[in-house]
Order: structure tokens, then sequence, then C-alpha cells
């Protein structure tokens, strides 16, 4: 299995915008294996690509799209980012919160057949609502939003039982990479359950990951990580 690059809410540096329609054609020209967009909703239900809950201080869902774009003119609709993405590369969906899975997945149907587009939450919720309204959609559950003690218990839990996973119908799990490096994802492994990590930028353990054939790498250095699987291919083929 060869691990899939995902360039990092379309960045290709750890520099680089993200969440822009810029930033999709800088995947796309890299030629990534996918490219990955966080969205959230405004006040006038209006589906945007843009990461935080607020944006100069100011809560996003209570903000029309035409007052975002007042701050930030660079900031796409999902459907803007949909049409830019379309039939040049995959795209990944990161639904930031609940309450309009429907109109999301309605969207990206419209532009996207099953088999290049991929959703996936923190929220167990969200996830299992996207299965429930279409089960074909290939989705991922979220674990570990940082590295943290407070998080220890439900993490080693999850990856003791797979219980929020086994619940939600997902077809994919995606640990923050400290928490996979850590070892505690091995019964995930032994389902073969298909593994995303996140968010990778050390060399070492991009390497390290693509040996041990995990599913997919989220990264800010999809350049580094598309130059590395390709020597490791080569070393493989000789």
């Amino acid at each position: 299995m060869e691990t899939k690059i995902i360039s990092h809410r379309g960045r290709t540096s750890k520099k680089s915008v993200d969440n822009t329609l810029e930033s999709i054609s800088n995947a796309i020209d890299l030629k990534t294996d996918m490219v990955e967009v966080d969205i959230r909703r405004t006040k006038d239900s209006q589906i945007i690509c843009f990461h935080d809950s607020e944006i100069d201080g100011k809560i996003i869902n209570e903000l029309n799209y035409s007052e975002i774009i007042e701050i930030n003119s660079q900031i796409p609709t999902l459907e803007q980012a949909l049409w830019s993405a379309k039939d040049k590369i995959d795209i990944e969906v990161e639904l930031k919160e609940a309450g309009y899975e429907m109109d999301v997945v309605s969207i990206v149907l419209d532009y996207f057949g099953y088999e290049n587009f991929v959703m996936k939450s923190f929220d167990t919720n969200v996830v299992r609502k996207i299965k429930n309204i279409d089960e074909k959609i290939s989705t991922g559950l979220l674990v570990g939003s940082s590295f943290s003690i407070s998080q220890l218990f439900s993490v080693i839990k999850e990856s003791f039982t797979c219980e929020a996973f086994n619940q939600t119908g997902a077809d994919f799990v995606s640990p923050y990479y400290k928490i996979f490096n850590a070892g505690w994802f091995f019964r995930f492994s032994r389902r073969k359950i298909p593994i995303q990590v996140w968010t990778v930028n050390d060399e070492e353990v991009i390497r390290t990951l693509i040996n041990q054939q995990v599913h997919s790498i989220v990264t800010d250095i999809p350049d580094v990580a598309l130059e590395i699987r390709e020597s490791l291919l080569n070393v493989k083929s000789e």
C-alpha cells in the first residue's frame, strides 16, 4: 500500500497560506494526492473554508459572508474550493462543527464522485450523521486535538476499545501524530483499520510512517513528504 500525502489546509510549506483558492492551486501544481480544507458556516448559511471559530476577534457564525470577506477577501466558500479542485485533485473536507452536514454532503456530491473525496471531524455526532445521510461517503474520526494530560484518558480508552470509532461507522481513524507514535493505536492496526496521521512535519517521522505503511499523512510540507515517499519506493524497486 502506498501512503497518501495530503496537503494540510492546502499548505505546500510551513509559511504558505491555507484554506484559500491559491493554496488549493498550489497543492494541485505540486501533485499532492489530496488537499484538505476546513469548513464552517456563516450567519447567512454560507459554508466557507476557514479553520478558526473567530476572525479578527469576531465569531464566524455571527458574521455574514460579505462581512467576512471584507476582513479577508481570500476566504472562499466551499463551493468555490470544490470548483477549483474538481477533476484536478482529490479533496478532504473537515467539518469543524455540527449542524449542516446535509448541506455539505449535497454540495460536495455536486462536484465530486465518492472515490474522490472524504469527510472527517473530531465530533463523533458529525461523523455518524454523515454516514447516516449516505453510507457510501468515506468518513474519518479525528482523535486527539493535542497531546495533553486532559485528553490522555479518553485517548487511551479509545485505543483499547475503539468505542467511538465503532459508534460512528467511520472508515478510517485519524490520530494526532504524537498520539500515534506513543503506540496507542495498535488495536486499530491489528484490525486493519486505515490510519491517517496528522499533522506531520518532521522528515524522519514522515519516513517512519511511510515505512509503516500508514494509510495517509497530513502535512504542511507535502513536497518533502512526496520526495521521501519517492525515494523509499525507488529503494524498494532496486
